[in-house]
C-alpha cells in the first residue's frame, strides 16, 4: 500500500501573511464601498500613506514587527465605522501552544498496592514541598520581555503633523578613553522606541526604552541593532560621532562589524 503524503503544516510567518491578506482585503472593500480614497483614511487616522496600501496588500515585508500591526488593523478599522478590537484580535503574532499535562493514572504511585499509599504520598508530599521551594528560589521576572503596546508606542508610526516639531533634547554620549573590544556601539535615545540587539549571534537586549536613556554594547566579531522608530535612536560606532538611525516612525536594522559599518538591512 502507498503512504500518504504528509501535508507540510503552515510555519508562524505563513499564518500570519495569511491572516494579513484576509484582513487587508476586508479593509480595502469596505474603503471601497464607503467611496474614500486611502488619502482620506490617512487624514482620518495619521498613518502614513504607505503602510495603509501595506495593510490592504497583506505585504508584511513593508509593516514593523507584529504587535505594531495589530495597532494599525485597529485604528484603521475603527476609521471605516468597524469594531477595531474585534478586527486586530484576528491577527495573531505570536501562537501560544499549552503542553499537556501528565495523567496522575501513567504515574507508578497509581500502580502500588494499598500497603504501599501511605509511603506513597508521603514521598509525593515532600517532592512536592522541595520542588515549589526550589522553583521560588529561581524564579526571576522577565525584564526583556518585549511589553504590551502601549498608545506612545503607536504614535511613534503615525506620521507627523505639518507644524514645525518641537525640538528635543539629545542625550549626551560618555565616549571610553580606550575602546575595550573590536566593535562597540552605543545608542542614544531623543524618543521612546523598541530595541533589540544582536552581539556575536545572541539577542542581548530586546524592550522599549524612553526618551534620555542611553545604552551600549560591545562584541568580538559584530553587532546588529534593529528599532522600530529609527528616528527616535541616534547611534555612535567605536565611539564616533553620533548620527541618527533613520526617519521618524518607520523600522531600522543595522549591522557593524570591527572595522566599519555595513550597508544597512531594509
Amino acid at each position: 500500500m502507498k503512504q500518504k503524503a504528509r501535508v507540510k503544516e503552515p510555519t508562524a510567518q505563513q499564518l500570519q501573511q495569511e491572516q494579513l491578506h484576509s484582513l487587508g482585503s476586508l479593509l480595502k472593500q469596505t474603503r471601497l464601498q464607503q467611496g474614500l480614497s486611502l488619502e482620506t483614511i490617512e487624514k482620518r487616522t495619521l498613518i502614513r500613506k504607505m503602510l495603509l496600501s501595506a495593510l490592504e496588500q497583506g505585504n508584511l515585508a513593508d509593516l514593523p514587527e507584529p504587535i505594531y500591526i495589530r495597532a494599525l488593523l485597529c485604528r484603521y478599522s475603527n476609521a471605516l465605522g468597524l469594531d477595531g478590537e474585534t478586527v486586530s484580535s484576528q491577527f495573531f503574532t505570536r501562537p501560544v501552544v499549552q503542553p499537556p499535562r501528565p495523567s496522575w493514572k501513567d504515574s507508578p504511585a497509581a500502580q502500588l498496592r494499598p500497603l504501599h499509599l501511605y509511603a506513597a504520598y508521603v514521598l509525593l508530599i515532600m517532592g512536592a514541598v522541595s520542588a515549589l521551594s526550589g522553583f521560588l528560589r529561581n524564579s526571576t521576572p522577565n525584564m526583556t520581555a518585549k511589553p504590551i503596546l502601549d498608545p506612545v508606542a503607536i504614535e511613534q508610526l503615525m506620521p507627523k503633523q505639518t507644524a514645525e516639531p518641537a525640538t528635543q533634547p539629545v542625550a549626551k554620549v560618555v565616549e571610553p578613553e580606550v575602546q575595550q573590544r573590536p566593535v562597540e556601539v552605543a545608542l542614544m535615545l531623543t524618543g521612546q522606541s523598541w530595541v533589540r540587539v544582536i552581539a556575536d549571534g545572541t539577542t542581548e537586549f530586546e524592550a522599549i526604552l524612553e526618551q534620555g536613556e542611553t545604552r551600549s554594547w560591545a562584541a568580538d566579531k559584530s553587532i546588529t541593532v534593529r528599532v522600530g522608530n529609527a528616528g527616535g535612536v541616534m547611534y555612535s560606532y567605536n565611539q564616533s560621532k553620533a548620527e541618527p538611525m533613520g526617519e521618524m516612525g518607520m523600522p531600522e536594522e543595522r549591522t557593524f562589524g570591527p572595522k566599519v559599518s555595513l550597508a544597512p538591512v531594509q
